[in-house]
């Protein structure tokens, strides 16, 4: 995860790099007034038109007493805020290394690329060809909202440099902060019972919600349409559009989606005082929580919320790295109200939104970070017991699919399993059942490889994010040659031809056509671009019988969650 994220930071800075100088008076062209106060923002590019809105605060810091509450108003300002660089990344775990990594490329790239943490961090970003002032006649372009992965403990909002490149193709680009790790996910029996919905754990995902409520608000002056919004992310922002589609607090605040790599369609999410085997462990979100209480010597009381909320966030985050029970990898708790059902079952019986939407996975995913993935060193004792864990009485079919004789068969047969547990079916769930569901779905299997330094591990998980932002950095790639940049135009083409649309298909572009169940046909996307049967379904029939069986396990008092009419 740690390489993952140094690369594509590295990129975000070359990016920020080419951004023009900011303006040293006020500049008229690049005001905007949204309901908080007015904006002046800076060129993203050379052309006139090419403006950028960074470190936007979209709710007010949830700090204090806001610790571990839905997002508040912010709180408007007078004269004009200068918005020309990222604001604060979300607190999340940085080593030394990483960190003074970060700070060198901060210093060099000052004021536009900035990394650093804080709890003060919801913040959102626009890219826009299209600014009113400058252009009052023109009609409204399409918005496309970026959630960044990280597996929602990590990650920013600066992180992948798509919105440059993507606004030049007719779109504006928002991207998005939100509350990561403990701070945006943890549940508490203390917490609930001070909500007015009984609710408590989800508050990364009530960020993005509130953002999305922002765009609605004052889109429209950056010359956005606020009726054309695609939610797209990768990992665990893949996972969260999944959220978004589930949680009825979203509804009609989005018309697509696209879900690159995760979603959650394919695990079992923790729920918040039922118990239950979900990803990653066992029992109920708010045990969760206080096991969290339990490791900062925190004890149960009336002044126990008091003093968590005093606590500083480096001390909550450094909780995750010692105590694997406090787990809080892809988010998310079933409470009711957020998310009323697990998102497997809405998904199976219909129940998202009903949107279009894109969905696909990359052929190797798992070539990266598969230690952090397995949580252990690859050895076969460890690998069986992941199995053990992870699939309980499935366990032996599982090591009969993927099956490894010695501690140096484990690499090669953890990367098959978790390529395909963890982005190859259920990507394919999700557009089997979308399709069922009767709306439309497009189908993509990402096959390009790797280059330069990153030769080898194939089509790695977040490869594609390159091909959606066009930025190479040669020390790590080489120089981008003709294919490289033909791919981009493509990926680059269907992601925002989808985005205005609702179909990918588009002058210049190959048919990429609807999925249909029926035949079971994918788009891979690679050195060629064409239709081939998709790959490894024959291995699928054990997960889906095995997430039917886990979902089955969670006791039947989820239907009085499940009966709730969710309220704002």
């Amino acid at each position: 995860m740690k390489l993952v994220f140094r690369f594509w930071l590295l990129l975000a800075v070359l990016c920020c790099a080419s951004f023009a100088p900011a303006q040293s008076q006020t500049d008229s062209s690049l005001i905007v007034t949204i309901d908080s106060g007015r904006l002046e923002g800076a060129h993203f590019w050379v052309g006139p038109d090419e403006l950028m809105f960074l470190g936007i605060p979209f709710a007010a810091p949830p700090t204090g007493g806001l610790r571990w509450k839905p997002p508040q108003a912010v709180e408007k300002w007078q004269g004009v805020r200068q918005a020309n660089s990222y604001g604060a990344a979300c607190p999340q775990a940085v080593d030394p290394d990483e960190q003074a990594y970060t700070k060198e490329l901060a210093e060099i790239f000052e004021p536009y690329y900035t990394y650093r943490t804080d709890e003060d961090c919801l913040f959102l970003n626009v890219w826009t060809t299209n600014l009113p002032a400058n252009h009052p006649s023109a009609a409204k372009l399409p918005v496309m909202f970026w959630i960044h992965g990280g597996g929602n403990i990590d990650g920013a909002s600066q992180v992948q440099p798509m919105g440059p490149t993507l606004a030049r193709k007719g779109v504006v680009v928002v991207s998005v902060n939100y509350r990561l790790g403990a701070l945006g996910f943890m549940a508490l029996p203390a917490l609930s019972a001070e909500s007015p919905h009984r609710s408590s754990g989800n508050y990364g995902i009530l960020d993005q919600i509130a953002a999305l409520e922002w765009v609605q608000r004052n889109i429209a002056k950056f010359g956005g349409d606020p009726a054309n919004v695609t939610i797209f992310g990768e990992s665990a922002g893949g996972i969260d559009v999944c959220y978004l589609m589930s949680s009825p607090l979203a509804r009609g605040l989005f018309q697509r989606g696209i879900i690159e790599s995760c979603t959650c369609s394919d695990y079992i999410s923790p729920e918040l005082k039922i118990p239950s085997h979900y990803f990653g462990g066992d029992g109920t979100s708010e045990e969760i929580g206080l096991h969290l209480m339990r490791d900062l010597n925190v004890p149960a009381g009336p002044d126990a919320l008091a003093k968590l909320r005093a606590t500083a966030p480096k001390d909550l985050v450094a909780v995750l790295d010692r105590d694997l029970t406090v787990n809080f990898m892809a988010g998310g708790t079933v409470d009711g109200w957020v998310l009323p059902e697990q998102p497997a079952a809405a998904l199976a019986q219909g129940r998202l939104a009903k949107v279009p939407v894109i969905v696909g996975s990359n052929a190797d995913e798992a070539t990266v970070n598969v230690e952090e993935d397995l949580r252990a060193t690859p050895t076969l004792g460890h690998y069986k017991a992941f199995l053990k864990n992870e699939f309980l009485s499935d366990a032996d079919e599982f090591f009969r699919i993927y099956p490894a004789a010695t501690d140096a068969d484990v690499r090669a047969a953890f990367i098959a399993l978790d390529t395909d547990y963890g982005f190859g079916f259920p990507v394919h769930r999700f557009a089997m059942n979308t399709a069922r569901a009767g709306q439309k779905a497009w189908f993509y299997y990402f096959t390009y490889p790797g280059k330069g330094k990153y030769s080898g591990l194939g089509a790695y998980h977040q490869l594609e994010l390159k091909f959606l932002s066009g930025w190479f950095h040669p020390s790590r790639w080489g120089v981008p040659d003709a294919e490289d940049k033909k791919l981009v135009d493509i990926m680059t083409g269907y992601w925002t031809q989808f985005a205005k649309t609702g179909d990918p298909n588009g002058p210049g572009l190959p048919p990429w056509p609807v999925y249909d169940s029926k035949t079971d046909q994918v788009l891979e996307i690679g050195h060629e671009v064409k239709l081939r049967p998709t790959p490894h379904v024959d291995r699928f029939a054990v997960f889906e019988l095995s997430l039917n069986r886990r979902l089955a396990s969670i006791p039947r008092a989820g239907e009085t969650l499940r009966g709730t009419t969710p309220q704002k």
